[in-house]
């Protein structure tokens, strides 16, 4: 009987440790924001703003965040949940700049309820304020 015990044990952690690996796989999952727009293809765009998230606030919130590091500046898009930073989308590498702001190459997984997608482009107005962050199915 300890043999059996034992073995659940085992399976227990085993199954754990999968469905981490499969969460942090695919991204986490969440609602669609209250606000978000459907572009051609089935893509989704979501506005973000450069304001910080407090950590007292409740349900999701996306903001965007300007990084310096050795001289190179990163723009990331951040989906927050109830004041925590969840997802992180970083601006790769630039795609084209004009005079209403810069558009970068994006990354990084989400689920928005069933459906998986990955980040495609980061746009940055040119004030370093505002912008949004496209989605394409995966």
């Amino acid at each position: 009987m300890r043999y059996n015990r034992g073995r659940q044990f085992i399976w227990l952690i085993i199954l754990v440790v999968v469905v981490a690996l499969a969460k942090i796989r695919i991204g986490g999952s969440v609602p669609l924001p209250a606000s978000y727009e459907k572009l051609a293809g089935g893509q989704i765009r979501i506005q973000v703003q450069a304001k910080p998230v407090p950590s007292t606030s409740t349900g999701e919130a996306w903001n965007l965040e300007k990084h310096v590091q050795n001289g190179q500046t990163i723009y990331t898009a951040n989906l927050y949940m109830n004041g925590h930073e969840q997802l992180l989308f970083p601006g790769l590498k630039s795609q084209s700049k004009s005079a209403a702001g810069t558009l970068y190459e994006s990354n990084g997984k989400i689920r928005f309820g069933n459906q998986d997608y990955h980040a495609v482009n980061l746009f940055v107005a040119a004030d370093g304020k505002s912008g949004y962050i496209d989605f394409a199915k995966s």
